[in-house]
């Protein structure tokens, strides 16, 4: 794979259809006087820091070439409305990892997490070009879960429950917008049901602020075919979504998706 022809493709356009929707109306437009509107005070701003080990300086080639972060950057500033500006950062960490920090208002994507994606599973992946896309479908769900928890603080948004899982909801609402053959949406499901695999049970962090990676995968396999139940019906069934909770499915793709449309509408702009 070239790496440095690699962009968000798909996902930005995803991003900019959902936002967009956000702020539609049926009402017939009125003629008045308005005051000449303001630019918003802030955008967000893309980064990269240094990496000086062999997995940090693999991730930092994954993304800086492509201008990956540049480009969700420039798309989420043609959509939302900024008090001030986020930082969207690349660094080496030294851990698997991604976060949004509330008192420095930054999303920050680790090169190590980046790194992984593509790495964890080649050895199960039946081709290089099956690998590239548990890549790109964890890159772009990490961006989209963190950019929850940043919607969240920057525009103090309710998120009964746990904030991961409302993260969660986000980044799926986002890419349910994609067609039937969406490979973020299906590479993320099967991104987490392979993380679970890996895992020892016995030694499972129930503590944790976010969901068992299994719980996730079945999560995001229901409000995907929540969002489009005759397009993903092959999904339903034995070594599939259950039936038990694929009938609730649609309620709950409705229900995520017309909260998440009214939290964010009044942040989209015209």
């Amino acid at each position: 794979m070239k790496w440095n022809k690699f962009t968000i493709g798909a996902g930005a356009l995803l991003l900019a259809t959902v936002l967009s929707a956000c702020g539609g109306t049926d009402e017939p437009a009125v003629a008045k006087e308005t005051a000449p509107a303001q630019e918003p005070a802030g955008k967000f701003i893309a980064e990269y820091g240094k990496a000086d080990t062999e997995a940090a300086t693999e991730g930092l080639e994954l993304l800086k070439p492509g201008k990956v972060l540049e480009g969700f950057a420039t798309t989420l500033n043609g959509m939302l409305k900024l008090p001030h500006d986020v930082t969207l950062a690349g660094e080496q960490c030294d851990q698997v990892n991604a976060y949004y920090s509330p008192d420095e208002k930054k999303i920050t994507m680790c090169y190590e997490l980046v790194a992984d994606g593509f790495t964890r599973y080649r050895d199960k992946a039946e081709s290089e070009e099956e690998n590239d896309e548990h890549g790109r479908a964890n890159l772009i769900d990490t961006l989209y879960h963190e950019l929850g928890h940043a919607v969240i603080d920057i525009y103090d948004l309710p998120a009964l429950g746990k904030e991961d899982d409302a993260a969660d909801q986000l980044s799926a609402f986002i890419m349910a917008q994609g067609d039937g053959d969406d490979s973020a949406s299906v590479q993320t499901i099967n991104y987490y049901f392979a993380s679970a695999g890996d895992q020892d049970r016995a030694a499972l962090p129930f503590y944790d602020e976010h969901s068992m990676d299994e719980q996730r995968a079945y999560n995001y396999m229901c409000w995907i075919y929540g969002s489009d139940p005759k397009g993903y019906a092959d999904w339903v069934g034995e070594n599939g979504l259950p039936e038990e909770r694929a009938a609730r499915c649609p309620t709950e793709y409705e229900k995520l998706s017309n909260s998440w449309s009214k939290l964010l509408e009044p942040h989209v702009k015209d």
